[in-house]
């Protein structure tokens, strides 16, 4: 009996539940590596955002739901922000440089929805940081089942652009009724999703649009100020359009 439990807890202890892939990869554990390409992300009149892609996807190799918890932790770079930041999604997403853990169920044998790290950078300004994710479970001492890879992003004068959306022309009309803001367009697609970002380039809404066409209020009252309306088709910008709220 004794030494069936302990065969019991060993084998738990050694079981995995996570893996971190790249692509269609897989990942050792405490993977490292750098990325130094990025995609044009957002254009205004004076500004270009490029987004720094670190690729990782986050799947529960089980066949049981599992509860777990992500965490991001800086190793090195800049906290300011002023010049380049985290994003950080689990779930929900998040903006900025700063630690963060955050808990959620990702189903049997299949990748979590939602997970997505990057890093933001101003065209021109060179910059790098590198962090390092986490996942183990939710329940449990210390940090069962823990997966580590740390991610390096650079951005400097060997940078290259993998993908120009400099061209983006807007399809949408963005426009203010009393303290509401409303989005009004032709998408071609029922499964397009609606983002909203300030000049800092933090996300301060997302819906997923029900129909191709027609207009949508924002359920989000915004303070006054100039703000981004990005609509996506999948991975895809579809459109996009500034728009000031008075």
């Amino acid at each position: 009996m004794i030494l069936s439990a302990m065969f019991l807890l060993i084998t738990s202890a050694k079981a995995q539940s996570f893996m971190f892939y790249r692509g269609d990869q897989p990942l050792e554990d405490n993977a490292e590596y750098t990325v130094s390409d990025y995609d044009v992300f957002m254009t205004g009149d004076d500004y270009v955002i490029l987004s720094m892609e670190s690729g990782l996807e986050l799947k529960n190799i089980t066949g049981n739901d599992v509860q777990a918890t992500v965490a991001q932790t800086i190793l090195d770079g800049p906290l300011d922000g002023e010049n380049g930041y985290l994003s950080f999604c689990f779930q929900e997403c998040t903006t900025g440089n700063n630690n963060k853990t955050m808990s959620g169920l990702i189903t049997a044998n299949s990748f979590s929805i939602g997970y997505h790290t990057n890093f933001y950078v101003y065209e021109g300004i060179y910059n790098r940081i590198t962090v390092k994710y986490e996942v183990y479970l939710a329940t449990g001492i210390g940090k069962p089942n823990l997966k580590t890879v740390t991610v390096t992003y650079v951005y400097d004068a060997n940078s290259t652009a993998q993908l120009n959306k400099t061209d983006i022309t807007p399809a949408l009309n963005v426009f203010q009724e009393g303290d509401q803001v409303k989005i009004n367009g032709a998408f071609g697609s029922n499964n397009c999703q609606l983002e909203v970002y300030n000049l800092m380039g933090q996300k301060l809404a997302q819906h997923l649009l029900s129909s191709a066409d027609g207009t949508f209020s924002l359920p989000e009252k915004l303070t006054k100020g100039v703000y981004i309306c990005v609509i996506k088709n999948g991975k895809q910008t579809a459109a996009m359009q500034k728009f000031i709220v008075k």
